[in-house]
């Protein structure tokens, strides 16, 4: 669609008939000479005038086109590129702004400051609004946050919002808030509507318009968000498909981060022993990520708010690198402590929190009667002297139990028993294992207790018995396989060796066992089951590979089942000389599953449950700045947990029971690092990923203002015309330069020979 800036000059037009009207005025001048005969003049002439009369011809074109093009030029003509269907008075039109807020938009190199040019890029593009336009804004975070879900004409509302914005502390996924915007926009019926997306340049974010996501998760601990049966949890995005993007939306993008990023982070951490005891010698390592040129730079560790080592690191170019630190020795409870590196471009992903937790003594809890647990309780304390027996004892500091036995120790664990009508479910996490020693059958709700607490990462250990039948494990939906019968050897005893199955299990990690050495049993009563169940194995075997000790994951602990029982009534086992290590190795695994990991990722629907067990009535939280954190009942498939709807901020959370007191280091929250990876994006990546061939990319805000321009404006053509002009004039000048050498008078043109005959030289040219 055409139009004119300065139609006034259109009137300039009728000047091209200035050359017309001087080539018709034009005269051809004729030279009469007296000869006898004029033949050869008659050819020469007609020659001449062909010639003079094409040149003419299309000098006079020549110079037409110039004036009409200069009167154009001036004019000032304009080309719409979008639609017709506006062909007087403008249009109104809908904004639909899609906005990474992820951290890496906080990346500041030298004078250039990410954020501050996208939020100056909103307000331009909203500032750029007429009356009774439309606008509605979309922040692209993990998932979407519709700020303005509605196209709205409260601009000065919505300027205001977004001069308060400031970045998030999550990654980006672009898709979802394009998807959102989308769909705001198909209710602008033939308004204009336009899309913008506003980044960075960093490549993470566009990797959710492939169908198989790009994105990365650093670790296995970065999910705590339970989404089952979760109205406040992230909703399922649908796939990405340009083909239905509607065409008459305009979509812009611009990349705004600086051309080459350089940013480093500690990425993950890994704690060895996974299993701190008093005065246990340990070691941190760190993962290195790094994103630019190749550097050095200082990475320190800091527990307790103190100084505790440093390093001096060499990254690569767009590579990582291991750094490990030596842990100094740590009495028992819980350290805040640190990893931070040096300054770069983006000030949040230099720190790593995490808690150390230094255990004195492991607490065992023992399910049996004293009978039962009699083995198995001086088997975990080989001293035995310290037992002592009381009527009633209170079992982790919460149940009240009778009949229940405390064993204190010189060795590093604190192992408590209780009968089987005693327990109770409350309080398990307490535990880093519980045993059950012939135990069954438990009540329901006890029997649900101790499957959760295996989900949240307990290890339960089963030692059958005579008290329960086959039929009694019919409940469990957690063991690795229902038992089926239960086969009596009679008198004589039955001697199998035992054998590990897979000798680098974690279970056996530290556990010295000579090459060649097969322990035994010789079993009197044995278990005996079915089929193995869904993520099941068998750890121990007995002679024709018949299961001893199967396993079964349960979330993130799992359920150790025996074949035989804890005491002599069913096998020698408690009498062998590797029952003793065997159990220590079980207590030592249980532990070192971390129920309450060194920390966690920010996110959504936080359950307090699963990382810090369950918590005492009005209990207290607060997050890394002091303040009190909102606690709301979170609906999950295990009914309504207590926790936290979002938990952004990235620190050490502390937590305060009603009856006072300091508080206490509860969990550790890091910003998730595939966020620092700042590998840049082409502008002609940005069509191929997302499949639009028709999206306009910029650089700056000025590129895209100007885009912008010309797309609601039109594109100005009075400069390419002008271009047109000179080399139309440069044209025009040489063929009238080669028209003035090439004509000449007819005297020119006639010779006259000794005989006095004349001849004619236009045959040659002329």
């Amino acid at each position: 669609m055409w139009s004119f800036l300065n139609p006034l000059f259109l009137s300039a037009l009728a000047a091209a008939m200035i050359p017309l009207v001087l080539h018709l005025w034009q005269r051809q001048r004729i030279v009469i000479v007296p000869f006898s005969t004029v033949r050869f003049l008659k050819l020469a002439q007609k020659r001449s005038s062909n010639r003079m009369r094409l040149e003419n011809i299309l000098l006079w074109l020549l110079r037409t086109l110039i004036l009409l093009l200069l009167a154009l030029a001036f004019a000032m003509p304009i080309l719409r590129i979008t639609s017709f269907r506006q062909l007087v008075g403008a249009s109104r039109r809908d904004l639909a702004i899609v906005w990474d807020v992820s951290y890496s938009m906080d990346y500041v190199s030298g004078q250039k400051k990410v954020w501050a040019a996208s939020r100056d890029t909103v307000v331009a593009l909203i500032e750029g609004l007429r009356h009774g336009d439309r606008v509605c804004l979309f922040l692209a975070d993990d998932d979407v946050t519709p700020l303005i879900e509605q196209p709205t004409t409260d601009l000065e509302m919505v300027l205001s919002q977004v001069r308060a914005l400031e970045t998030g502390t999550t990654t980006s996924q672009l898709r979802p808030a394009v998807l959102a915007a989308l769909s705001a926009l198909k209710e602008s019926g033939k308004r204009e509507k336009e899309l913008f997306i506003i980044t960075d340049g960093q490549k993470l974010p566009w990797t959710s318009f492939s169908p198989i996501s790009g994105s990365t998760a650093v670790t296995n601990r970065t999910d705590r968000t339970d989404t089952t049966n979760n109205p406040m949890a992230p909703t399922a995005t649908p796939s990405w498909d340009a083909k239905s993007v509607d065409t008459d939306i305009s979509i812009f993008t611009v990349l705004l981060g600086v051309s080459s990023p350089d940013n480093a982070a500690p990425l993950n951490l890994d704690i060895q022993p996974t299993l701190l005891m008093r005065d246990t010698p340990g070691q941190i390592s760190v993962d290195l990520g790094h994103t630019g040129p190749e550097q050095t730079l200082t990475v320190s560790l800091t527990i307790d708010e103190q100084a505790a080592s440093q390093r001096s690191v060499t990254l690569g170019k767009d590579g990582g690198a291991p750094c490990v630190f030596a842990l100094p020795p740590l009495t028992p409870g819980t350290h805040p402590a640190r990893i931070e590196t040096s300054p770069d471009g983006i000030a949040l992903d230099n720190i790593f929190y995490f808690l150390l937790r230094v255990h004195e003594k492991l607490p065992v809890l023992c399910v049996g009667t004293e009978t039962d647990a009699f083995f198995l309780l001086h088997a975990l304390n080989p001293g035995g002297a310290a037992t002592t027996v009381a009527s009633a004892t209170t079992v982790a500091s919460a149940t009240t139990v009778a009949s229940a036995t405390t064993v204190a120790s010189a060795t590093t664990m604190n192992v408590q028993r209780v009968d089987p009508e005693a327990f109770t479910a409350d309080r398990l996490s307490d535990y880093a294992c519980i045993f059950l020693c012939n135990a069954l059958p438990l009540a329901g709700q006890a029997m649900l207790a101790l499957e959760q607490y295996a989900q949240h990462g307990g290890v339960v250990v089963i030692f059958p018995g005579d008290r329960a039948t086959p039929a009694d494990y019919a409940n469990w939906t957690c063991l690795p396989a229902m038992p089926k019968a239960i086969i009596d050897f009679g008198a004589d005893a039955q001697r199998q060796a035992l054998r590990l199955v897979k000798r680098g299990d974690a279970i056996f990690q530290g556990m010295n066992i000579p090459p060649g050495t097969y322990p035994s049993v010789a079993a009197t009563r044995e278990l005996q089951w079915g089929k193995l169940g869904a993520e099941s194995d068998v750890v121990i075997t007995s002679d024709n590979d018949v299961p001893f000790l199967l396993r079964r994951k349960a979330g993130k602990g799992c359920v150790l089942f025996f074949s035989v029982s804890a005491d002599r009534r069913w096998s020698n086992l408690p009498l062998s000389p590797f029952f003793l290590p065997l159990v220590h190795q079980i207590v030592h695994y249980s532990a070192g599953q971390e129920q309450s990991e060194p920390f966690i990722w920010t996110g959504r629907n936080l359950a307090l449950t699963e990382i810090m067990g369950a918590l005492p009535p009005k209990t207290e939280l607060f997050d890394p700045t002091g303040r009190p954190v909102p606690l709301r009942p979170l609906k999950t498939g295990q009914g309504n947990l207590l926790g936290i709807e979002t938990c952004s901020r990235p620190g050490i959370y502390t937590s305060q029971s009603a009856a006072g007191g300091q508080p206490e280091p509860a969990f550790a929250v890091n910003v998730m690092r595939s966020e620092s990876d700042l590998t840049r994006l082409g502008t002609a990546d940005v069509p191929t990923l997302t499949g639009l061939s028709a999206i306009r990319v910029a650089e700056s805000k000025d590129d895209l203002m100007q885009l912008v321009k010309e797309l609601r404006i039109g594109r100005p053509l009075a400069e390419p015309l002008l271009w047109l002009v000179l080399l139309l004039s440069i044209a025009e000048l040489f063929l009238a330069n080669r028209a003035a050498r090439k004509t000449r008078t007819l005297t020119e043109q006639l010779k006259i020979d000794m005989t006095g005959h004349v001849k004619g030289t236009a045959a040659s040219g002329g």
